[in-house]
């Protein structure tokens, strides 16, 4: 919890408090907050090759020996954002923030064309020209993230002291889709809450190192 989550300005955070007389409607959820978050790391030497379990031959440990499987997996929920701002209509150099309805802004068929729901907030009433709007801060959540990352690495001695490494990386390896965060701008509602983008899908690379 805190009233700024940082001394400049964060996608999404406001340095400035919306009204200067009552800091306490700035006390929320922590930009950086993440109610929910696993993540999971493993790395396995698999047991062939020269001083292992299996494959002790010259010729077998060569083809099959030397390899490490790893992997990440992170699950981790949303991060709080603000309501969009609705300009200054009390013209005071202080943008002003809309109206909160009592709907919920989580919609009950939420999906990536309506991740929020646009009923639970109001810019419309003609008396926010000489008000602050009565929404809070940091009241909406963005979309987690659902990865699973893999790795394939193997080792092989070519004399003492010189080794080669391969290596293969594939990040988000089941093409997981991970959302940006939607338009959060109550003025535009056939925009407001649809997510038109999304993180880097699945990516692979190759690699070799000569170790000497």
């Amino acid at each position: 919890m805190d009233q700024g989550s940082a001394v400049r300005n964060n996608t999404g955070d406001n340095q400035f408090a919306t009204d200067n007389y009552n800091f306490h409607r700035e006390h929320a959820l922590s930009q950086f907050h993440d109610g929910h978050r696993f993540v999971a790391s493993v790395l396995y030497e698999l047991p062939f090759g020269e001083g292992k379990r299996f494959a002790h031959g010259r010729v077998g440990g060569k083809i099959v020996g030397g390899w490490q499987l790893g992997s990440i997996l992170t699950l981790s929920g949303g991060t709080p954002i603000n309501v969009g701002q609705i300009g200054d209509p009390l013209n005071i150099g202080t943008p002003n923030v809309p109206d909160a309805t009592g709907v919920s802004p989580i919609p009950s068929n939420r999906n990536p064309d309506q991740f929020y729901n646009i009923a639970a907030f109001s810019a419309s009433d003609p008396t926010l020209a000489y008000r602050f709007g009565n929404t809070g801060r940091n009241l909406l959540t963005t979309p987690g993230l659902q990865q699973w990352d893999f790795s394939a690495t193997r080792n092989t001695r070519i004399r003492e002291g010189h080794s080669l490494e391969f290596r293969f990386e594939a990040f988000n390896s089941l093409n997981h889709p991970n959302y940006n965060t939607p338009s959060v701008d109550v003025r535009t509602p056939s925009t407001f809450g649809r997510i038109t983008s999304a993180r880097t899908m699945r990516e692979m690379q190759f690699g070799f190192k000569y170790i000497f």
